[in-house]
């Protein structure tokens, strides 16, 4: 029935779209509007089994779940449907008659798109294995959807008012209740409420009716293989920001085929009185540099739904500290209260405990409860988390009677007025590819403060609380590609994060733009470089609906500014926002924010150009010409581990490499990437021979990447953030764990390179360095380099004391290696305080000039290693620590550990080692913590590496 109307529609929309498009292309340089048409099939890739469709299940009855919530509100859950709206031959006021007959309608799953209901229904193979994708009908994203519920009226004894709430459907929707047309919500990003009190049944069944509606422009994704290449980054959909753009295709996740439609967020009913409380604003403000005191400021709007005048009081609380002001409300009345320390001196808050990114503090969040009250009845209530930070900017403005003026942006006291002030229409080139803004006319030049942080000029530079913080992490191009984005689903990428060292993540194009998103940045330290939704200028097409656009936005930042997190903003994916909408995004942060940076362009503006995204041959060139100030996008392939591998296609397709890893990604700069492979470590006879050997070059090359912006810390750089750190979906190239959270070599080599304290050694220069990007001095402490054969034999030691300055590179000394040095060995770092305790080590192998390569690797003899677990402790998770042991005469290399299912050897995810793909030396040990969600079942240690068999795994009791 689906694929039928998928060749009945196809025709006719591609043509409409093209035309559309084309109006819009001709005024811009480049364009890419994707393909005209579906290419051609002898390009496709091919599998070597054919794709098995599931069994469609039956449809149940499914009960509506009103699930409580905080203060007086539901979620409504499970007794959701969906259908195809060409099945149904009525309007809305049909579906939405209590009494319709539903019985070939699909159980939905809500919140979710119209394709995970499909999926999880048995409609459709899971997208994700194999080439399932491919047997997934287009026409998803070119039909209306209807989505229905049932529930009965809540109990309103001690309230009037019952609202509906939306909290993100894609794209439009027209929402229906009992026979009656609601309203229109417009953009996936825009939340949609509404007073449904009046239409409510007193007994029986009520019913919700939801008419989906799809983008206008899907466009045509292109399938990756050998012969049709990656092709292009997106299409026609880019025209309809603000939605899910990459979902039509990009070079790290295919197109998919409902574009991500549906009632993707959840949906709630909340009970209130005649006033409500709308949009709260938090804005705490230090007086730095001084951090043991903040004021507090707040604001919110109450909204009178009555035809009279009312008398309320408002009161807010944080922890202890209280407050409340009466006030009159007109009728139908909307006015914006104020809380502020000079008449709340309650606000003025003494030792707060403040928010920190990761790796400079904890991430501390108090919460405000809020409510209003009519007569001392509360009428509505309202919680938001905040933290205690501020954040300050230093970057380089052509101001107007000084050029090129190292300056620091404090948007607290430059946005008061509610007005931008830079000028990103006028900007110059300062250096090649690297431009900076003037001030707009009018703007006093004293709003900003001279800086003297100059060497790091012309880039930015982002200070929380005062402090400089050095940006280290990766882009999300999408949490998950068919937008199943739970806090379950979500959360062990952020464990993830927080234990690499990390502390920025990018939401690039605003794809993942959700409270639990928001939520657990503010939970794990992560700061939020937060685009919106327009990717590249003159590639990718602008919106071809601006006042749509700028809806969304508003709602976006009134939504989200109360979290901590949130540190940039910024319009698009490299390029400028078109000139008018440009202005409105600046004045809108200005205005309703006026806590952060609205950053003009993800590249160049103060920034350095992005990219490279290739696999580099030879990592000298990051060192000594990529390396360079803020980047915001630079990558390299990953390539997962086998097991994981495994679990993305079948065994007949899985080795050796077949079209399938290229529909999943095998494309840009992979050649030089597995010629590389090939060259340092030999031609590969298997899978897990493959991939053992794709982590060393993977844990190589994604050190060097963040060693060498260490390498000028403050000295010219100021971050760094990967592309990618997060996969949406099971890929082959930018990535530091795989979709099932499985972690690779360039997972535990970004940990290592972008630890707080970090000892290395400059590939440029042999230059021995501690890189400290945390708030803590050491003193008298102790940097040993020390250089083994590969017998594990040490045949040249060197070391210096130091004093390791906070925040800051300090210099030990340069390494003087021996010029006689053998074919291979390893050069291992060692940072240790005055009582001995290791602070950071760090492992390089290398080869001379004479070899080139590893392939002496593969002749070792097998390591036997032992593992001797020493406790296990159960609270909300478990974690077990243990050593681990080389028992044998040669260096255990690339060690890679797992937790199993000890019965059936399965890997358990999400698992958290504290180390991996590290080497043990004859007769060493090391202390292993792994933390995991408790277990009702034993499960076992298991040990992986270079040159590891036959290694006994260790088994653990059940912790539940």
């Amino acid at each position: 029935m689906l694929k039928d109307n998928f060749f009945k529609l196809k025709k006719t929309t591609i043509s409409s779209c093209l035309m559309f498009a084309f109006s819009v292309a001709v005024a811009q340089d480049k364009i890419n509007y994707g393909l005209s048409q579906p290419q051609d099939p002898a390009t496709l890739p091919k599998s070597k089994v054919p794709i098995v469709f599931p069994q469609k299940k039956d449809k149940i009855n499914a009960v509506t779940v009103l699930k409580p919530l905080n203060h007086n509100e539901f979620e409504i859950t499970g007794g959701w449907e969906m259908i195809q709206a060409s099945e149904i031959n009525g309007s809305g006021e049909y579906v939405s008659n209590p009494s319709l007959s539903t019985p070939k309608w699909y159980n939905a799953t809500v919140p979710g798109t119209v394709l995970t209901t499909l999926v999880n229904q048995g409609v459709y193979p899971d997208p994700y294995f194999g080439l399932n994708n491919l047997a997934i009908p287009e026409d998803l994203s070119r039909q209306n959807w209807w989505y229905r519920t049932t529930f009965k009226t809540p109990d309103l004894s001690n309230k009037k008012k019952v609202l509906l709430v939306f909290n993100g459907i894609n794209y439009q929707a027209d929402i229906w209740i009992n026979g009656k047309l609601l309203g229109k919500i417009n953009g996936a990003f825009k939340t949609g409420s509404y007073d449904i009190t009046k239409y409510l049944k007193t007994t029986g069944e009520n019913a919700i009716a939801v008419r989906i509606i799809p983008p206008q422009n899907p466009g045509i994704p292109h399938e990756e293989s050998p012969t049709a290449g990656r092709g292009p980054n997106g299409g026609l959909l880019t025209l309809d920001g603000p939605t899910f753009i990459a979902s039509e295709g990009w070079d790290w996740m295919p197109g998919i085929r409902d574009r991500n439609i549906g009632i993707w967020q959840d949906v709630r009913l909340k009970l209130v009185d005649e006033v409500t409380i709308l949009n709260p604003h938090i804005v705490t403000d230090l007086p730095l540099p001084d951090t043991t005191k903040a004021n507090v400021f707040i604001s919110t709007e109450l909204v009178n739904q009555s035809k009279t005048n009312q008398k309320v009081v408002i009161t807010g609380k944080i922890g202890e500290i209280k407050f409340s002001q009466e006030l009159e409300l007109k009728a139908d009345e909307t006015k914006k209260v104020s809380f502020s320390p000079d008449q709340f001196p309650q606000l003025k808050m003494k030792n707060p405990r403040l928010w920190w990114p990761n790796g400079y503090g904890k991430p501390e969040l108090y919460q405000l409860n809020l409510t209003v009250a009519i007569n001392g009845k509360i009428s509505d209530e309202k919680s938001v988390r905040f933290g205690v930070r501020e954040y300050t900017y230093d970057l380089t403005v052509d101001m107007p009677s000084e050029p090129a003026k190292r300056v620091e942006l404090n948007p607290i006291t430059a946005f008061k007025s509610g007005q931008p002030i830079f000028d990103n229409a006028n900007r110059r080139e300062l250096v090649r590819r690297v431009s900076i803004p003037s001030l707009l006319p009018n703007v006093n030049p004293n709003l900003l403060q001279p800086s003297s942080e100059t060497s790091t000029a012309p880039f930015l530079v982002l200070k929380v609380n005062g402090q400089k913080i050095y940006c280290k992490g990766g882009n999300w191009g999408m949490d998950d590609a068919m937008k199943r984005v739970s806090r379950a689903q979500l959360e062990p990428a952020f464990k993830l994060h927080k234990d690499a060292n990390f502390n920025m993540i990018r939401n690039w194009t605003g794809e993942s733009t959700e409270e639990v998103f928001f939520d657990l940045c503010d939970e794990y330290g992560m700061l939020v470089w937060n685009d919106f939704w327009i990717s590249t200028q003159g590639y990718n097409l602008d919106v071809s609906d601006e006042n749509l656009f700028m809806d969304n936005a508003i709602d976006v930042v009134k939504r989200y500014r109360n979290h901590a997190s949130i540190a940039i903003w910024c319009p698009r994916n490299e390029g400028y926002a078109p000139k008018e909408l440009d202005l409105k995004l600046a004045t809108l942060i200005a205005q309703e924010d006026g806590t952060r940076l609205y950053q003009g362009n993800s590249r160049s503006l103060n920034l350095r150009n992005s990219g490279p995204w290739d696999f580099q041959k030879h990592p000298m060139i990051y060192f000594n010409k990529i390396a360079d100030g803020f980047s915001t996008e630079l990558g390299t392939p990953s390539i997962p581990t086998a097991a994981s591998m495994r679990k993305m296609m079948a065994k007949e397709d899985v080795w050796p490499i077949s079209d399938v890893w290229y529909y999943h990604d095998l494309h840009f700069g992979q050649k030089p990437y597995l010629k590389t492979i090939d060259s340092l470590y030999g031609p590969s006879a298997s899978l897990e021979d493959f991939t053992k050997k794709a982590q060393m070059v993977n844990y190589d090359s994604h050190r060097y990447m963040f060693e060498a912006w260490n390498s000028k810390l403050w000295n010219n750089t100021s971050g760094l953030l990967l592309w990618m750190t997060h996969p949406a979906w099971p890929s082959m190239i930018w990535q530091v764990y795989s979709w099932d959270f499985e972690t690779f070599g360039s997972y535990f080599a970004s940990q290592k390179a972008c630890e707080p304290i970090h000892v290395q050694m400059n590939l440029n220069d042999n230059q021995v360095v501690v890189v400290n990007t945390s708030l803590r001095s050491i003193q008298n402490a102790v940097v040993t380099l020390e250089v083994f054969d590969l017998k594990g034999k040490s045949i040249f030691t060197q070391k210096a004391d130091l004093n390791i300055l906070s925040n800051q590179l300090n210099k030990a000394f340069k390494a003087t290696l021996p010029a006689d040095l053998p074919n291979n060995y390893l050069v291992r770092l060692i940072l240790k305080d005055k009582n001995g305790n290791i602070i950071s080590d760090n492992d390089y192998w290398k080869n001379n000039k004479n070899v080139g390569n590893f392939l002496a690797f593969n002749d070792l003899e097998s390591a036997k290693l032992g593992i001797n677990v020493t406790s296990t402790k159960k609270a909300e998770s478990s974690e077990t620590y243990f050593n681990i042991t080389n028992k044998s005469s040669v260096p255990a290399i690339a060690i890679k550990l797992n937790l199993k299912d000890y019965q059936t050897k399965e890997i358990i995810l999400p698992a958290y080692f504290s180390d991996g793909y590290f080497n043990l030396l004859p007769g060493e040990s090391r202390k292993i913590k792994v933390e995991y969600p408790n277990q009702n079942k034993e499960v076992e240690i298991a040990v992986d590496g270079y040159n590891i068999q036959n290694t006994n795994n260790i088994k653990i009791a059940s912790t539940n």
